[in-house]
């Protein structure tokens, strides 16, 4: 077996967190390779969905570090729109993906990072109780890679589990986790025609029972880039006749900055759990299906679609939950809903708690609901993420970043989110690259060093004001 050991910091995930994970590791100085399972990086932030919470909905900028540097460099190039208020979600960033994934090759190669990509993790080196590095799978066959300290931001906490962590699959108690999809992109849209039909029925625009605020209106059609769940009434009407099985009752609907290309989130597959590789096949071939499905309804019911082409889908199927790892602290949907602080607050979160019924009339934040639905609440005033959430319990060497970080499953319907993701991956980077470069653990890095790295790197942690004041 090939052994590969000139590295500080081993990021397992080229994905959301991962990449800026890198980064941020990368730019502490830290030899830090980029471990990949597919060809390229940015994993579900280059499906071309939009950037929710990058401010919460008092207005407050919630990302900092290199999150807000890349969506700053992509607006400089005319590839994303300017953070705005949304009455349901907070806010919204809306970027061009190709661009996105481009700028982030970029970055991370100025950062210094190497990369290994198409290779999967299938085991981790573990030496009384430290990890030391993981056992990759690729073309060469296996490999170790040893490293000083390994972050897992596989999103599904493989190296964790691999390495004993302990973890919840799911929600607690039931271990049923939120439902699959799968995005995908369609281009020569006459938005214009698409928008003047959401004016003229403006019931096609009414807000889904478990949102909260105010209702969609013209206003929120004249911005640059649209957001909304969108058709209820023309989804409602193909559902009865057959001709639309997924269980969705309305078209998530996303333009950003390229003209006539439109994101659309429409798809849904329950009880798949992202750990089983079983599940998982049927949950493709399954999303696939129902994107064709919806695709030929857009065509056929939408204005503006009708001459509408498929430009493609995601890289994969889009997993909301599996694992979360138990941390020294597990974020509540408390801490979410109340705009917490920590004493070792490493990363600030906004995106809506969204929470995709776990199954068909599951119980969601303590209520029975029926159909197939989303609860969702904004954030008022954005919430921090402790340090001791980034590592698992009973393990060294380990820091977890994205969306497997340790909270509930309430929380996690929030700490899921691309712009959460994004500040976890930065504050993971730079708690490995202090460790690595001191010798030290994650969890024995001084709190307060790693928070004066951050800021330095203009991450934002606290909010400057009398009400948010860092707590003692």
């Amino acid at each position: 077996m090939r052994v590969r050991s000139d590295v500080d910091v081993i990021v397992c995930g080229g994905g959301t967190a991962g990449a800026v994970a890198a980064i941020g590791a990368g730019r502490m100085g830290a030899r830090t390779l980029l471990v990949e399972q597919y060809g390229t990086v940015g994993g579900m932030a280059s499906t071309g969905m939009s950037f929710l919470g990058v401010s919460d909905a008092g207005g407050r900028r919630v990302l900092g570090g290199v999150g807000a540097e890349l969506f700053a460099r992509l607006a400089e190039v005319g590839a994303a729109y300017a953070d705005r208020p949304d009455e349901q979600v907070g806010s919204v960033t809306a970027a061009d993906p190709q661009a996105l994934q481009q700028l982030l090759l970029t970055m991370l190669g100025e950062s210094g990072v190497r990369f290994l990509l198409h290779s999967f993790c299938v085991d981790t080196l573990v030496e009384r109780g430290r990890v030391r590095g993981i056992v990759v799978a690729n073309k060469a066959g296996l490999e170790a890679l040893v490293g000083a300290v390994t972050v897992d931001a596989t999103g599904d906490a493989d190296v964790a589990a691999r390495a004993g962590a302990r973890f919840v699959l799911g929600r607690d108690g039931d271990r049923l986790m939120q439902p699959v999809t799968r995005i995908f992109r369609v281009g020569d849209v006459d938005v214009a025609e698409m928008l003047a039909f959401l004016r003229d029925h403006p019931e096609e625009m009414s807000l889904p029972d478990r949102w909260r605020g105010a209702d969609y209106g013209a206003k929120a059609l004249e911005r640059p880039s649209v957001v909304m769940d969108a058709f209820p009434t023309l989804v409602a009407r193909a559902r009865a006749t057959g001709e639309l099985t997924a269980p969705r009752d309305r078209i998530g609907i996303e333009t950003g900055p390229v003209a006539g290309v439109v994101t659309i989130n429409a798809t849904r597959v329950h009880g798949v759990d992202g750990t089983d590789p079983d599940a998982l096949s049927r949950a493709e071939i399954e999303t696939q299906r129902q994107m064709f499905e919806v695709f030929r309804f857009l065509r056929r019911r939408v204005p503006g679609f009708a001459h509408a082409r498929l430009l493609g889908s995601a890289y994969q199927v889009g997993v909301r939950e599996t694992r979360h790892v138990l941390g020294d602290y597990v974020l509540t949907l408390d801490d979410v809903l109340s705009g917490r602080d920590f004493p070792d607050t490493v990363a600030r979160g906004a995106y809506p708690v969204d929470l995709h019924d776990v199954r068909e009339g599951a119980d969601v934040l303590g209520e029975t609901v029926g159909g197939a639905g989303v609860t969702l609440r904004s954030i008022e005033r954005a919430y921090g993420i402790p340090l001791r959430c980034l590592i698992p319990a009973g393990l060294e060497g380990l820091v977890v970043a994205g969306r497997a970080i340790s909270a509930t499953h309430e929380a996690g319907g929030s700490v899921r989110g691309q712009a959460v993701c994004m500040a976890t991956g930065h504050a993971a980077g730079v708690i490995a690259a202090r460790a690595s470069l001191s010798g030290e653990t994650p969890r024995s890095v001084a709190v307060a060093d790693v928070q004066q790295s951050l800021e330095a790197a203009h991450a934002i942690l606290y909010h400057r004001d009398a009400e948010a004041a860092r707590p003692a």
